[in-house]
């Protein structure tokens, strides 16, 4: 399957992919389907997302971006316009396949839009880096099951380690 972008859900609206849905894809299937479905509320005071902010504020904000609208935003990018790198930070240490997921979306993006070949690498705590290499097959497989959850009723919730500090666990979990 190509893009999901001319593939209309059943409201009739066409879902583009973006890097945010694909990071929410490999989190969690219920946060999955909020966010598809512009229901999901993340608390800008939530620790995680303040600390997030912080860290992303101190590692980015001198770096320079890449446009890859409208399928998202990557932190940074280096190296040549014919021979990108791009980057995408994390907070975690562990639990970084939606990071991944992400970076791998970011990397389809530039390839659709630019026709260019990046390769990414992912920024962990304490100085970590992960290179993550295109792979535009999963990714279509992702947005395949993105379009799926959109058009699919919202997913039983089901304990997995991110319920833990969730900022919408009251949707699984009243």
């Amino acid at each position: 399957m190509k893009m999901c972008e001319d593939t209309p859900d059943k409201s009739g609206y066409n879902l583009v992919p973006t890097g945010k849905a694909a990071f929410y894809l490999h989190s969690c299937p219920v946060l999955t389907w909020l966010y598809l479905h512009g229901q999901l509320v993340v608390a800008p005071s939530h620790v995680y997302i303040k600390s997030g902010k912080e860290l992303d504020a101190q590692r980015f904000s001198n770096k320079r971006s890449i446009d890859l609208t409208p399928y998202g935003k990557a932190d940074w990018v280096t190296g040549t316009q014919t021979s990108p790198v791009i980057h995408e930070g994390s907070r975690g240490k562990r639990h970084n396949e939606p990071k991944r997921a992400q970076l791998r979306h970011y990397l389809w993006a530039a390839k659709q839009l630019y026709n260019i070949d990046a390769v990414g690498e992912l920024h962990l705590k304490k100085g970590n880096v992960e290179r993550v290499e295109p792979d535009h097959e999963a990714v279509e497989k992702d947005h395949a099951r993105l379009l799926e959850i959109m058009n699919g009723s919202m997913p039983e919730p089901k304990k997995i380690p991110i319920c833990k500090g969730c900022t919408n666990k009251d949707w699984c979990w009243q």
